[in-house]
């Protein structure tokens, strides 16, 4: 009875693979194919049984290579498989990283937006009670406007003018 590579990997208990690759390297030919499906004689299923199992001492070296590169093979899958895990954990870890920064941004933008409004209000009000205080003490700016003067008539006595006036010019009478 004709079998196929699957049937005879489900009775090896093997990858498909191994049983393809082996019959490529034995060039061994199926008996017929049939919609893409290849079928092989019992003489050619028996040299493929028997080489996997280990019965047949001509190919012993050759399933001793065989077993070393699908051992190597799965080595490099499963290295390959850890370091795209490894790289899958450190990616999150930085996504986390940048979703803290961006909220630690975030606050610090809104803090700033709040001191920004403390101050314009702080400015807001003393401008209010500058405002007031001129309301209520008009000497206040009359003093402010005598400084500036203060400093023409401190200007006048350097040229030789002996007259003495300003804020505290009553001291001195």
């Amino acid at each position: 009875m004709d079998k196929t590579v699957p049937e005879l990997a489900e009775e090896l208990d093997i990858n498909k693979l191994r049983i393809y690759r082996y019959i490529k390297k034995q060039n061994i030919k199926p008996v017929r194919t049939d919609k893409n499906v290849q079928y092989f004689d019992e003489k050619a299923s028996d040299t493929i049984l028997n080489h996997f199992k280990g019965i047949s001492g001509s190919h012993g070296s050759n399933t001793e290579s065989d077993t070393t590169s699908d051992t190597a093979e799965n080595a490099l899958i499963e290295l390959k498989d850890s370091i795209i895990s490894r790289q899958d954990k450190e990616i999150k870890q930085l996504y986390r990283q940048v979703e803290n920064l961006q909220r630690t941004i975030d606050q610090q933008n809104k803090q700033f937006d709040q001191q920004q409004q403390l101050e314009l209000e702080s400015i807001r009000t003393f401008k209010k009670n500058m405002m007031i205080d001129t309301e209520y003490h008009p000497d206040t700016e009359s003093d402010i406007h005598d400084t500036s003067n203060d400093t023409k008539s401190d200007t006048n006595d350097t040229r030789g003018d002996n007259k003495k006036s300003g804020l505290f010019s009553w001291l001195r009478h």
